[in-house]
C-alpha cells in the first residue's frame, strides 16, 4: 500500500505523467536507483506532499511560494540533498528548488529537511529539462547548480549527458541578468566537453572558480572524488547584460 502510495504521488507530481509523453527521449540519466529503506519510504509517504512542487505547465510564481524572498536559485540531481540542505540553511532569503528523480535521495533529502525545519525548499520530482521548458519564466533564476552530473563515460553514451547546448541555452534563457551557472564533475572528459558548451553561448562569461573548498556545497561525490585524488573541475559562468551582448 505504502508502495502504491508514493507511485501514485510521483505519477501526479510529473514523475510519470510527463516523462510517459517524453518516452522516446534520450535519459539523461540511469533507470537504477537502488535500494530504498523504510525510513526513506516512510519519509517519500508521509513529507512529500509538504515540500513538493507538483508538475504542471503553468509558470512557478516564486514570490507566491516564498513570499519575501530575494533570490531563486535551482539544484539539478541533487541526490541526497546535502549541498541543498547546507545551502538552504546558509541563505534564508534564497528560495530553493532541488530537482531529483531517485526515490533513495529523495527520501533522505526530506527526513532531513525535516529535521532541519527547512522552510525555504521545495522539490521536483520530474525530469529537470521539463521544470526548465514548462515551468520557469525567463529572467527568473538567479542560480543553476548542477554538482557532479551523470558523467557517461562511455563514448557511446555521451549523448545522454544533460550538458549540451540545447539545455544551456535554455537554462540562460531562464536566469537574470548576472545570474550563474555552476557545473562540477571528476571527469576530465566531460570536463572539456562542458567548456566548450558554455563558451560556445555568446551570453555566458567565465567566472573565477572558488578556490576554498570550506565555500563550496558538499556533495557525498565530491568528497568521494576528493578521497580517491580526483581532480575535481568547477566550471561557474554568469549571464552578462543585455547591453553588453549586443555590443560585443
Amino acid at each position: 500500500m505504502r508502495n502504491e502510495r508514493v507511485a501514485k504521488q510521483f505519477s501526479t507530481n510529473g514523475h510519470s505523467a510527463e516523462m510517459e509523453r517524453n518516452r522516446g527521449r534520450i535519459k539523461t540519466y540511469s533507470r537504477r536507483e537502488g535500494r530504498i529503506t523504510r525510513a526513506q519510504l516512510k519519509a517519500l509517504n508521509e513529507l512529500l506532499e509538504d515540500y513538493q512542487l507538483p508538475y504542471s505547465d503553468s509558470k512557478i510564481d516564486i514570490l507566491n511560494i516564498f513570499p519575501g524572498v530575494k533570490r531563486f536559485a535551482i539544484e539539478i540531481g541533487f541526490g541526497d540533498g546535502e549541498s541543498l540542505i547546507q545551502q538552504a540553511l546558509q541563505n534564508e532569503q534564497t528560495a530553493y528548488l532541488g530537482i531529483e528523480v531517485f526515490r533513495p535521495g529523495i527520501g533522505k533529502c526530506l527526513m532531513q529537511l525535516s529535521k532541519e525545519n527547512v522552510s525555504n525548499v521545495r522539490i521536483s520530482t520530474a525530469d529537470a529539462r521539463d521544470v526548465i521548458s514548462h515551468q520557469l519564466r525567463s529572467d527568473s533564476v538567479h542560480e543553476f547548480m548542477i554538482l557532479f552530473p551523470d558523467p557517461w563515460p562511455k563514448a557511446r553514451h555521451h549523448k545522454r549527458r544533460l550538458i549540451n547546448p540545447q539545455f544551456i541555452d535554455l537554462c540562460v534563457d531562464r536566469l537574470v541578468e548576472g545570474g550563474t551557472i555552476t557545473i562540477t564533475t571528476d571527469s576530465s572528459d566531460y570536463a572539456d566537453q562542458v567548456v566548450g558548451v558554455l563558451e560556445a553561448n555568446a551570453q555566458l562569461e567565465c567566472m573565477v572558480p572558488i578556490k576554498d573548498l570550506s565555500k563550496r556545497p558538499q556533495t557525498r561525490y565530491g568528497r568521494k572524488a576528493m578521497r580517491a585524488g580526483s581532480t575535481v573541475y568547477e566550471m561557474r559562468y554568469t549571464r552578462l547584460t543585455r547591453e553588453f551582448v549586443q555590443s560585443a
